[in-house]
């Protein structure tokens, strides 16, 4: 059977094909998307040659479209399904101006196969909360164009180039993510990257920002400093953060942040971003001094719904600790993430003192040098916090004697889902014993929530 002047819907997948179709009897065109395997595409370029089928005058109309599309897009007009599938699948996606072809196509399948071409592997959406293509592949766009670009080529070009962009792209960023910027150029005196606060300025509807100015292909614009953050990219990034009121996501990562940086930078927070419920600041080097700068510039009504803090890995000792713990009642935090911070025993009890009036769900204090000496207030936590469900301990010297101290009030925590103990010092015999116990957990909460829905649906139909 052939196929080749057929439109297939770009919905199809290959197994439904092959469930109606063997492959040897059928021909598909070329642009159709659909591929099998080796043997397949050999029997079918040796056999095509030998089919004298013309084209149908509406295929040859087809054609001339696609050909002439730049000049004249027709996608709208056409009524029929398949003619419009015949010109998703043969529209080049790589010479075709990206402005043009946004203006007029904005079909799922076709972006999938868009942002495919372009960068060849395509990322994995969670199930159920899938994001449109173009969305998608305007970010990664973006993101693409402000990673390569260079100081020299903004300071010439000034923001028009920006603007052009996002006039472009700006209506579908909610997303942001930028590994790295370019150094500035030897010659110049200063390292000052690329402003940003353009950028984030005219990005009404960001709600995740990823940020780090870290310089992964320096090449011959190499100096020292050119990783770290000068004063005048915190004045333009704070100024850009400011404006963006939607923002729900920011992580800064392997950049360095000096106490006065981290000031300015939790002002703008917390006076700009007014939906913020993700803070990660990673491997930023902040130390005890950057952690008092930050939360001398909060008031107890800062960060009012901020959910998540992750500080992996800031040089964080049990001064800072203490520093943080105190602020930290003011925060309905539900997770919080200190591991790699050398804490110490001190810190990690002033952190569990503080977790008891707090409604926090999971913990991470993995790597942070924590002994055998919290025993007693890691008991406390276990027994009378009632809403933990996650904790990290692992590469702490915690000890077999911890282990059986816990393994004696660990039944009578109910709620705990998670506990990470590996390289504490304990048996892997003991570490069995503690996940057959939050198994058990785990099965008594699902056959609640099973009872509870059913006495749910039972209510809803005496009601009735």
């Amino acid at each position: 059977m052939d196929f080749t002047y057929c439109e297939f819907p770009s919905t199809v997948s290959i197994d439904t094909f092959k469930a109606y179709f063997h492959l040897k009897d059928v021909r598909l065109p070329k642009g159709s998307g659909k591929s099998f395997d080796q043997n397949h595409q050999l029997y079918q370029e040796a056999n095509e040659g030998q089919t004298n089928q013309a084209k149908s005058l509406r295929h040859l109309v087809l054609d001339a479209i696609v050909e002439n599309w730049s000049e004249l897009p027709l996608y709208r007009q056409l009524t029929r399904r398949e003619d419009r599938n015949y010109i998703l699948s043969h529209l080049d996606t790589q010479t075709l101006p990206l402005q043009l072809l946004s203006s007029y196509i904005h079909d799922d399948f076709f972006w999938q196969r868009c942002y495919a071409e372009r960068w060849r592997s395509a990322p994995i959406q969670p199930r159920g909360r899938e994001r449109p293509w173009i969305n998608i592949y305007m970010e990664r766009h973006v993101q693409e164009f402000i990673e390569n670009m260079q100081t020299v080529d903004y300071e010439l070009e000034g923001e028009g180039n920006v603007q052009a962009t996002l006039d472009i792209c700006g209506a579908y960023i909610n997303q942001l993510e930028i590994n790295q910027l370019q150094p500035a150029s030897p010659t110049n005196d200063n390292n000052d990257h690329i402003p940003l606060d353009y950028l984030l300025s005219n990005l009404p509807d960001l709600q995740r920002l990823r940020l780090s100015y870290s310089t992964k292909t320096a090449g011959i614009n190499y100096q020292i400093g050119c990783n770290q953050l000068t004063p005048k990219d915190i004045l333009l990034l704070v100024k850009g953060l400011s404006q963006c009121h939607e923002l729900r996501q920011f992580c800064i990562h392997n950049t360095k942040l000096m106490p006065y940086q981290l000031r300015l930078l939790a002002h703008s927070l917390d006076k700009g971003c007014h939906h913020l419920s993700t803070l990660s600041l990673l491997h930023c080097a902040v130390g005890d001094a950057g952690i008092r700068g930050f939360l001398e510039t909060c008031g107890k009504e800062s960060f009012g719904i901020l959910t998540v803090l992750d500080l992996t890995n800031n040089r964080i000792t049990e001064e800072g600790a203490y520093i943080l713990s105190r602020t930290l009642r003011h925060v309905p935090l539900k997770r919080l993430v200190l591991r790699l911070n050398p804490i110490q025993s001190d810190g990690a009890a002033a952190i569990f003192h503080t977790l008891q009036a707090m409604p926090i769900r999971e913990i991470d204090l993995s790597s942070c040098g924590i002994t055998a000496s919290i025993t007693k207030l890691f008991m406390m936590l276990i027994c009378q916090h009632t809403t933990l469900l996650d904790i990290d301990l692992s590469n702490n010297t915690m000890g077999e004697d911890f282990g059986k101290h816990l393994m004696k009030i660990m039944s009578s925590n109910k709620v705990l889902e998670e506990l990470d103990l590996r390289n504490t010092g304990l048996s892997l015999t003991m570490r069995r014993k503690f996940q057959e116990i939050l198994l058990r957990n785990i099965e008594r909460k699902r056959h609640e929530a099973l009872k509870q829905k059913q006495r749910d649906k039972f209510k809803a139909m005496m009601q009735l």
